[in-house]
């Protein structure tokens, strides 16, 4: 930090940092590459956590790097995940708070819109959900939800063992459950990672068997 302003009366705190000289390892917000060059210096303010009773601001200088493959791009800041202008500490503070309290009732304590508060929610979940080890799916379920008039019936398929919903589909039909058989499930059969299934081959129709060429002898 090299430069800080108070307003005592507004409660506002406003702080300048940049990096430490030498530290110029610098990844490409595009591919990940790692780069050494600067092709330009900038800065970006962003809201933090708040220091007492004060709202944060930090101002952060930053690089842009000339990429071989991507062109002219910002670098990556793990503490930057998106172009909103709030830290990523930020941004997990939000996505807790709203665990326990509703949306409007978060947005009215920091002083935010609440489609804000609801867009930092989903990319705190989307961080969630990417980080997260996905548990083994040995029995899945599927149910359907009515909406409504417009759009009647919804689609669901869960792990019946953890409660977590995996997939959502539109209508109620057979096409409906075939297009989850013919992305969803042939992605997991092929990557160990999404999870493994235990089970039946043969509960499954034929043609589901045949979108998923690469499952087990044993599902």
């Amino acid at each position: 930090m090299w430069r800080s302003e108070i307003d005592e009366p507004g409660k506002r705190l406003k702080l300048w940092v940049r990096r430490k000289r030498g530290n110029r390892v610098l990844v490409c917000s595009g591919c990940g590459r790692r780069l050494h060059g600067v092709a330009a210096v900038y800065e970006r303010e962003v809201r933090d956590l708040p220091c007492f009773e004060y709202r944060t601001t930090v101002v952060i200088e930053l690089y842009r790097v000339k990429c071989p493959d991507c062109g002219l791009k910002a670098e990556k800041v793990p503490q930057l995940p998106s172009k909103a202008p709030f830290s990523k500490r930020f941004e997990d503070a939000v996505g807790q708070a709203c665990e326990n309290a509703a949306a409007r009732r978060v947005a009215k304590q920091l002083g935010l819109a609440e489609s804000t508060v609801r867009g930092i929610d989903l990319r705190y979940l989307e961080r969630w959900a990417a980080s997260r080890r996905r548990p083994a799916l040995r029995q899945m379920g599927v149910d359907e939800i009515h909406l409504g008039k417009k759009q009647k019936f919804l689609t669901v398929v869960c792990n019946l063992e953890t409660g977590e919903p995996l997939w959502f589909g539109k209508e109620r039909k057979k096409e409906t459950l075939d297009e989850f058989f013919q992305t969803e499930l042939s992605a997991r059969s092929a990557d160990p990672d999404r999870g493994r299934l235990r089970g039946d081959v043969g509960t499954l129709p034929a043609e589901h068997r045949a979108a998923c060429p690469q499952l087990p002898d044993r599902l």
